[in-house]
């Protein structure tokens, strides 16, 4: 029983850090574009 909660724990955790860097990476394209599109207005 203990094994099969330690296992739920981890999915649970490469769910999260999956999210946070899918987040991170569209954040990361989005902050770009709004910089190339600041730089042209200019």
């Amino acid at each position: 029983m203990a094994i099969e909660s330690q296992r739920i724990e981890e999915v649970q955790v490469k769910r999260v850090v999956a999210q946070v860097s899918q987040t991170y990476r569209f954040g990361l394209y989005f902050g770009l574009r709004v910089d190339l599109m600041l730089e042209w207005d200019s």
